[in-house]
């Protein structure tokens, strides 16, 4: 048992939660989530090697950190998930999908899975609110191409902050096209996330990059501090390979897939490799699918699980982000409800009829940090993130 406050005892379930360190101690709090398709195991390897060197040497830490297992049933298989996809199901809560309102007999296993990561991060909340000087949460993965590691993030500024200190190409606004994310979750609670995508699912160079980008984490964060040669030892192991910029990208299109089994990648794509409008891409139901638009393959699905076929994205410019940096915190907001076809649907959100605002429309509300998903063929909700 884990030393007590005096309002309540801190026990956290120790299967779920597979290290933790400096947990009685103020400043930063880092929580990881390893694990959460059970086929991507490099980021437990990654935490089991860093806990073994920290547990030797627990007064090298000034905050506290957490490991979340994710998938503990799709681990023991080796399979991405076992019903549903982990790592879909976070917005499912409170809606006519919510698992909570099926019988226990029809609720996919991963439902129980999601309960128990959730009681994990609102402990470990609980226990810190009040002295924690900031909150970090990141999820690892691998995939299934070969890939240079990147980072994935919502696109608010405070995400942007901490994930512009790492050396590796970021996704920004991946809610937008992949909903229901444990990172979506979080960032809802109000705090920043970042997903760290290592490489390859069984390449062991997928676990060293995992490590080095946790080193790099605890460093950042200020929980441990690192010498000039560790710093630029795990940079050097992170960093994008040569030809792939390590800026912002922005997705352009995202093939969704009804029936994994139905659908074949074509062999050789990597993440991030340049194509072309036409590239011939994959094969569904035997039909050819060709590439809508020019820019960068992202995600292609060399699996038999999961519904994102691939995705094509493009570098966004500075330019642009320092534009949108000066607008988010400016008076422009006001004047949202005022364009054609824009009407208020809550305090944190608008509804873009396209019948009436036929331009640029994602391009205004992405520049104001605002989150744009389809209601409908015509219209748009734009969420302020």
């Amino acid at each position: 048992m884990l030393k007590t406050d005096k309002a309540q005892q801190f026990i956290l379930d120790t299967e779920r939660v597979r290290w933790s360190a400096g947990i009685d101690k103020t400043g930063p709090v880092v929580v990881l989530f390893v694990g959460i398709h059970g086929n991507e195991a490099a980021g437990i390897a990654a935490v089991d090697r860093i806990a073994q060197t920290l547990n030797r040497e627990p007064g090298k830490l000034r905050g506290s950190v957490y490991a979340i297992t994710g998938n503990l049933g799709a681990l023991v298989q080796g399979v991405r998930y076992i019903d549903a996809d982990l790592n879909r199901i976070w917005e499912m809560y409170n809606t006519r999908k919510d698992f909570s309102r099926m019988n226990g007999a029809k609720q996919p296993a991963e439902f129980s899975e999601s309960l128990g990561i959730k009681k994990a991060i609102e402990q470990i909340l609980a226990r810190h609110e009040k002295s924690a000087s900031d909150f970090i949460f990141a999820d690892l993965h691998t995939t299934s191409s070969q890939s240079c590691a990147f980072l994935l993030l919502n696109d608010t500024l405070a995400n942007r902050a901490i994930a512009r200190k790492f050396p590796l190409p970021q996704i920004l606004g991946i809610e937008e096209n992949i909903q229901g994310t444990l990172l979506s979750y979080v960032n809802n609670l109000g705090y920043r996330a970042l997903g760290f995508e290592a490489g390859a699912h069984y390449d062991d160079l997928s676990v060293k990059r995992s490590e080095a980008f946790l080193w790099l984490l605890l460093h950042y964060t200020g929980i441990l501090e690192l010498n000039g040669q560790e710093i630029n030892e795990f940079e050097k192991m992170i960093q994008a390979q040569a030809g792939v910029p390590d800026t912002y990208y922005e997705i352009l299109h995202h093939k969704l897939v009804d029936d994994p089994e139905k659908f074949e990648m074509m062999s050789g794509f990597e993440n991030f490799d340049q194509i072309e409008k036409d590239t011939p891409l994959a094969y569904e139901e035997g039909r050819l699918i060709k590439a809508p638009i020019s820019g960068r393959i992202f995600m292609p699905l060399y699996q038999k699980k999961g519904h994102d076929g691939f995705l094509i994205i493009r570098e966004v410019s500075e330019f642009w982000l320092e534009l949108s940096s000066y607008f988010r915190n400016s008076f422009v907001h006001t004047l949202l409800k005022y364009l054609p076809g824009v009407t208020v649907a809550s305090r944190q959100s608008f509804e873009v009829d396209l019948r009436i605002a036929r331009f640029l429309v994602k391009d205004i509300f992405h520049l104001l940090g605002y989150r744009v998903t389809e209601k409908d063929e015509y219209m748009l909700i734009c969420y302020k993130r």
